[in-house]
């Protein structure tokens, strides 16, 4: 009983782990398509990220509540779905790892109505040139073309009497680098937590041997 207690222990720790790193995915997946005006790629990725922490965060409880039980069906069966959402949640990033740059590209495509903004409403710019030091749309030029002069954004430290101090970097590059590093991350993370899984896995596989052995011994 001992053993099983044991046992019991290192899936809740497992549980508690994998249950944090689904909460992280779920609060960036909802925080970005809250946040930005995505394009339609946009939106499928930041739900992706969602799916991918409310898969584990579901299948993970069904995990705890069945070593809180103890019951040999219902850790088989918790087994059975965990490699199921595992072989899910790895296809799915291998896609967002392969397709990073296009998902960055895509991602940083809601700077395009904040640059229309700008030309509308000239200071809707600052916060990303603040930002990521950066100046227009893809370059200073955009400003000239559109028959404006830099704001003081552009400039470094905002001082725009020295010419040398004009930032030449566009925004989207930046946004879009911001973007690939971010996913980066967060790709990371879902490796982690499929690697977590698959620990959980084994370890429920263990449990369950524990229970059986359990019951058999309470017959005697």
């Amino acid at each position: 009983m001992a053993s099983t207690s044991s046992v019991k222990l290192i899936v809740y720790a497992l549980d508690v782990l994998c249950t944090l790193l689904a909460l992280v995915l779920i609060s960036f997946g909802i925080y970005v398509a809250v946040s930005y005006n995505l394009n339609e790629i946009g939106e499928l990725t930041a739900y992706a990220y969602v799916g991918l922490g409310a898969a584990a965060l579901l299948v993970v409880l069904w995990g705890y509540l069945s070593a809180w039980r103890e019951n040999v069906c219902c850790t088989v069966t918790f087994i059975i779905f965990l490699c199921l959402v595992i072989i899910a949640q790895f296809a799915v990033v291998y896609l967002l790892i392969t397709q990073e740059k296009t998902v960055a590209s895509n991602l940083a495509n809601a700077l395009e109505a904040t640059w229309e903004e700008e030309l509308n409403s000239p200071g809707a710019m600052s916060l990303y040139q603040n930002w990521f030091q950066c100046c227009g749309r893809g370059s200073p030029q955009d400003y000239i073309v559109n028959e404006r002069l830099p704001p003081e954004t552009c400039f470094r430290n905002h001082d725009k009497s020295k010419p040398e101090n004009l930032i030449h970097t566009g925004c989207r590059v930046e946004f879009e680098n911001y973007w690939q590093h971010l996913t980066k991350i967060f790709n990371i993370l879902v490796l982690v937590l499929i690697g977590f899984e698959l620990l959980l896995s084994v370890i429920s596989c263990r449990l369950c041997n524990s229970i059986r052995n359990d019951a058999r011994r309470s017959y005697f």
